[in-house]
Formats: C-alpha cells, structure tokens, sequence
C-alpha cells in the first residue's frame, strides 16, 4: 500500500511539473524570418520572392555527404522555384555556392533549378543544428514542419503536399 501511495505521489507531481510543457503555445506556427542574400548565380533572394506561395528551405552544408539523397528527394518533389538551398557553413572554404551546386548536380547526375545561397547567420537564427534540416513553410510565411535528419522520400513528398 505504501508503494502504491508514493508512485501516486510521484507520478502527481511530475504531472505538475510537465503542466504547461504540452500548452497550445507549442503548437502555434514560428514564422520564416525575413532574409536579403545573394544565390551563386548572383541574383538577390528574400522572403518577399515566397510571399504567398508555399517553399521549402533545405539546410544544409556541402560537406555533408548523408545530406546528398534529401536534396534529390527534395528535387523531384517541390517545383522550380519552391525550394532554396540554404548553406549553414560559415568556415570560408565551405562558402563556394557555384562549386556546390555544380557538385551536386554531378554527383545526383540532374540539373538543380534551385538557388543555392550561402545563409550561416540565418541557419543561426533558425537554430539549426542538425544537418539537413528541412522547413516546410506555407503560403503565409508560417513554418509548418522542420525535420531534421529526414530522408524518407514519401514523407517528404507528404509534408510537400499537406502545404502547396
């Protein structure tokens, strides 16, 4: 009997202490933050470019080899200018977007439509970091989904789908 009295007791007061942890709060959308940076190419991309249109934000760095099949799942799945390769990578021999990129195509033997940019400070203020991460965000600039690690195709293809 006393045993079952003190896991009550114990179990009430971890509840207590977990209120709050699981409010609606944690439910509500982050929004995407406002961004100004330039692709490989040299063109100018910012979040006003994705206003009311639904995008993917791939993070990432051109060193991580595991990361490679995500952006070709990635790919064949978000339409040409829906998704933008962001580079988390702030040492200066990782920052060659042009390289990259044309790595990248090689090695997944396919033309990327996409622009890469070289984004560290905003990766940061994302606090990414776990490589690749993937932010679903929706029409209204609202992040729906930010898997981290993900490489599953057809849960991808899922995420894509439930926001355009």
């Amino acid at each position: 009997m006393k045993i079952k009295f003190t896991l009550a007791l114990v179990l009430l007061m971890l509840s207590n202490s977990l209120a709050g942890c699981l409010s609606s709060a944690e439910s509500e959308l982050e929004q995407f933050p406002s961004f100004r940076l330039v692709d490989e190419q040299g063109n100018n991309q910012n979040e006003s470019m994705y206003e009311n249109a639904s995008f993917v934000a791939y993070f990432s760095a051109s060193w991580c080899s595991h990361c490679k099949p995500v952006l070709g799942s990635l790919n064949d799945t978000v339409p040409e200018g829906q998704l933008i390769v962001f580079n988390i990578e702030a040492r200066e021999q990782y920052s060659d977007m042009n390289e990259w990129k044309e790595r990248m195509e090689s090695e997944l033997e396919r033309e990327l439509p996409h622009p890469f940019v070289h984004a560290p400070p905003l990766a940061q203020s994302l606090e990414v970091s776990k490589i690749p991460t993937v932010f679903f965000v929706n029409s209204d600039g609202m992040i729906e989904y930010s898997p981290s690690g993900l490489t599953d195709k057809e849960i991808l293809e899922d995420y894509w789908n439930s926001i355009s």
